[in-house]
């Protein structure tokens, strides 16, 4: 039996895989729910994270907030950002193993950025923490990116982030909410 699958270059040129009828319309349903809710807001707010561990690596993207203007949009991130390493560490580890911040990795961007006159970034915070395991470390970064695009979600936001798994999977989530 063969199964019918959509593919995903209708939704973005360069992107390459399918989805099932049922994964597609929750994608598609997800970003026309992102874009209604940041419609019109000119600095959106993203994290991306990358957490390594004994079964490898696992990432993942989030549209955080959008805003009208940058200084608000700079100060949410940063204020997320804090939030994010306090309850980063806090958060428990197996074993004896504790987390603990790496500051020699603060502030380095961790996915590539490719911007264009329409999506820019003018914002970055990052972090890595990492246990005593030799296995796992997280590292997360939150940015604020400038989208001159009237509907928010043209082709040049999905290629910022060289990513078409992760806004696939963070897009489907929002879908089927």
């Amino acid at each position: 039996m063969k199964i019918t699958t959509l593919p995903l270059s209708q939704i973005h040129p360069s992107w390459r895989g399918s989805l099932i009828p049922s994964a597609f319309d929750a994608l598609t349903r997800g970003i026309e729910r992102e874009r209604n809710r940041l419609s019109g807001l000119s600095f959106l707010t993203l994290t991306f994270r990358q957490e390594y561990d004994y079964d490898g690596l696992t990432e993942d993207l989030q549209l955080l907030k959008g805003f009208s203007d940058k200084a608000t949009a700079i100060h949410y991130v940063e204020q997320v950002t804090e939030q994010a390493l306090s309850a980063s560490l806090a958060a428990p580890s197996y074993g004896n193993y504790r987390w603990r911040h790496d500051p020699s990795r603060d502030n380095e961007r961790l996915k590539a950025k490719h911007e264009s006159s329409l999506v820019r970034c003018v914002h970055l915070r990052s972090f890595k923490i990492l246990n005593d395991s030799g296995y796992d470390s997280k590292y997360f970064q939150f940015e604020v990116v400038c989208v001159n695009h009237p509907s928010v979600f043209g082709p040049d936001l999905l290629t910022y982030y060289d990513a078409e798994s992760e806004w696939v999977a963070y897009f489907i989530s929002k879908g089927e909410e």
